[in-house]
C-alpha cells in the first residue's frame, strides 16, 4: 500500500509542515515525563525520539494501521463471503447464465436459504425468470444488454404486478438478501439521533411520535425528494370535512 511507505510519509510530512508554517510554530518534541519512582518497574518504558520526525513518523504508521485494522474487522466479517455469493446467484439467474463453470449455483448459498426459501419452487421460477426479464426489456424498451445490479433486477419485477407473484420465492430471496444488516450504522445513527430529539424539555413524548420524528429525520435525504404539494394534495382529498375547510385539491 503506497501510505504505508518512508517516501509517502517524507512527502506529507513536508506538504503539512510547508503549509503549517503561516499557522502556527514549528513543531518540537514534547518534554520527556519521568514516571514517579515508585512506578518505574512496572511502567513500560518511554519513548524517546530525536527529531521531530521520528516522533510524527512512529504516530502517523500507528494511525494508519489502527485505521486499516478497524476497516479489516469491519468488512471482513464472516457474513460478508455468503452475501457476495446470493448477489452474484441473483445477477447470473437473471441473465441466465447460471449454467457457466464459475457460475454460482444454488447450493453455494445454500445456508443463506434454510427455512426461508422454496428451493423447489425457487428451481421452477428460475427456469422462466431470464425469459420474463427479457419480455419486459423489450416491451419496455429498457435498452438492457446485461443486468449488472440489484436495483435493475428490482425495477423488473416492479415493471408488472405478475412478477412479484410468478417470481415470489425469488423476490423473498432479493428481500433477505437486501434487508441483511451487514453493519450497524443504523442502529447507531438512531442512538445518536435520539440524543437531539428527546431532550429535556420533550422528555414526555410518546413512543409513537419519537418514532414518527426520529425516521424523517434519519432519512432526510429521502424525505426532500417528496413534493409536499402532492403529500397535502392526497391528505385533504381523502376527507370531506378537509376538502371543505381546505378547499377543492
Amino acid at each position: 500500500m503506497r501510505i504505508k511507505t518512508n517516501e509517502y510519509f517524507t512527502i506529507f510530512y513536508e506538504g503539512v509542515r510547508g503549509e503549517a508554517k503561516l499557522l502556527t510554530n514549528e513543531p518540537s518534541l514534547p518534554r520527556t515525563r519521568k514516571p514517579p519512582s515508585r512506578f518505574v518497574d512496572s511502567l513500560p518504558t518511554s519513548l524517546s525520539y530525536e527529531s521531530i520526525y521520528d516522533l510524527y513518523h512512529d504516530e502517523y504508521f500507528e494511525i494508519i494501521n489502527n485505521i486499516l485494522n478497524s476497516l479489516d474487522s469491519r468488512f471482513k466479517q464472516s457474513i460478508f463471503p455468503l452475501l457476495c455469493k446470493v448477489e452474484q446467484f441473483i445477477l447470473s439467474t437473471a441473465n441466465g447464465t447460471q449454467d457457466c463453470d464459475d457460475a454460482i449455483n444454488i447450493i453455494d448459498i445454500d445456508e443463506f436459504l434454510t427455512d426461508d426459501i422454496n428451493v423447489d419452487r425457487l428451481n421452477l421460477e428460475l427456469m422462466m425468470l431470464p425469459d420474463y426479464f427479457s419480455s419486459i426489456n423489450k416491451e419496455k424498451k429498457l435498452g438492457l444488454k446485461k443486468i449488472t445490479k440489484i436495483s435493475t433486477v428490482c425495477e423488473l419485477l416492479n415493471a408488472q404486478q405478475l412478477g412479484k407473484t410468478m417470481f415470489y420465492e425469488y423476490c423473498k430471496l432479493i428481500t433477505l438478501y437486501l434487508t441483511v444488516p451487514v453493519t450497524t450504522a443504523t442502529a447507531e445513527r438512531s442512538f445518536s439521533v435520539l440524543n437531539r430529539i428527546k431532550t429535556y424539555l420533550r422528555c414526555t413524548m410518546s413512543q409513537q411520535r419519537l418514532n414518527h420524528v426520529i425516521i424523517p429525520h434519519i432519512h432526510k435525504d429521502k424525505l426532500d425528494l417528496l413534493d409536499l404539494n402532492s403529500v397535502c394534495s392526497d391528505f385533504i382529498s381523502k376527507n370531506e370535512n378537509r376538502k371543505t375547510f381546505f378547499g377543492a385539491v
